[in-house]
């Protein structure tokens, strides 16, 4: 009896920016809840990520590692790269035991970087202070246009928490710029109307956050270290961007990042909730249309997608 593999290259191994994968099977960012409000994991992070890698995943991605402690944090408990005593930051501990865990069984350890822009600090009671690409209620609460020093200092930011998650022993960061996060917010046309060179209607201008947030990333890491970009393809709702607007996102990234990695939706919009979070009731591969349009438009970097 003879069959045709519907994905003849799925379990090939791939070399991608100078780190090796022994498949093109890759677990997607999930994050671990239970710890404490210093970002600290406990010992059983380690066994949740190294199961993942033990069953097969190529490369294993912890989620929700926030850039920025102070402006960046969308809910109490949250993995915090910053968040540092005597200069060392308190997850150390709890990260490099993760990483641990995800190389015995020969995977990638990757982290997701985070930032949650205008919806930053809401959490708090009162809420806190949070920037967005313009001023803005959110909330019942004001937020305010992120200024040219804010924005550098996010930057560093993401280059800081790429350079520690590496000397934690992770292989491979994943930027989330997708989803309704803070570099997915400078990219919305509906919501970056700003005129200076970080907004407006030039694709260049809205996607300049990711490719500097990217750029700065590589320096601190240096090279042989892949970096992965997540974005909605599709914000998938009235009002928002399509595939057009996300397959010109994808060509400002191409070459910035080793992989582009194609989602949809948004998590602030309820109405597509379900398609960012996809559920049994989608077909498989739901968002493959996206990331096979994607894939057209791009020339250096290779392409990823996620969901079902």
């Amino acid at each position: 009896m003879s069959f045709e593999l519907k994905y003849p290259s799925l379990f090939s191994p791939i070399r991608i920016g100078g780190q090796y994968f022994g498949n093109r099977i890759f677990s997607a960012p999930s994050a671990f809840m239970d710890q404490d409000k210093e970002g600290m994991l406990p010992p059983e992070a380690a066994m949740y990520y190294g199961r993942k890698a033990r069953g097969g995943a190529a490369s294993v991605t912890v989620g929700g590692c926030l850039v920025d402690s102070e402006f960046g944090v969308g809910q109490g408990y949250s993995v915090r790269l910053d968040n540092t005593f005597s200069g060392m930051p308190y997850s150390y501990h709890g990260l490099s035991r993760v990483a641990a865990e995800v190389r015995k069984y020969g995977a990638v350890c990757c982290g997701e970087l985070q930032h949650a822009g205008l919806y930053a600090n809401r959490y708090l009671d009162p809420p806190g202070k949070a920037y967005g690409p313009v001023s803005m209620v959110e909330g019942g609460r004001m937020v305010e246009e992120m200024p040219e020093e804010i924005i550098q200092h996010t930057i560093e930011k993401y280059a800081k928490g790429a350079a520690f998650l590496k000397r934690c022993g992770f292989g491979m960061v994943m930027v989330h710029a997708g989803h309704g996060w803070l570099l997915h917010q400078f990219f919305s046309p509906k919501l970056n109307t700003r005129t200076d060179k970080w907004g407006g209607a030039p694709v260049e201008n809205r996607a300049r956050f990711t490719v500097e947030v990217l750029d700065a990333i590589r320096k601190e890491v240096g090279p042989g270290f892949p970096i992965e970009v997540r974005i909605s393809g599709s914000e998938c709702y009235e009002g928002g961007y399509d595939i057009d607007e996300g397959v010109a996102f994808a060509k400002q990234l191409d070459g910035h990042a080793d992989i582009i990695h194609v989602s949809a939706g948004s998590h602030e919009v309820d109405k597509v909730f379900t398609i960012t979070h996809p559920s049994l009731f989608l077909e498989d591969g739901c968002n493959v249309r996206f990331a096979a349009e994607v894939k057209k438009h791009v020339k250096k970097s290779y392409v990823a997608t996620v969901g079902a």
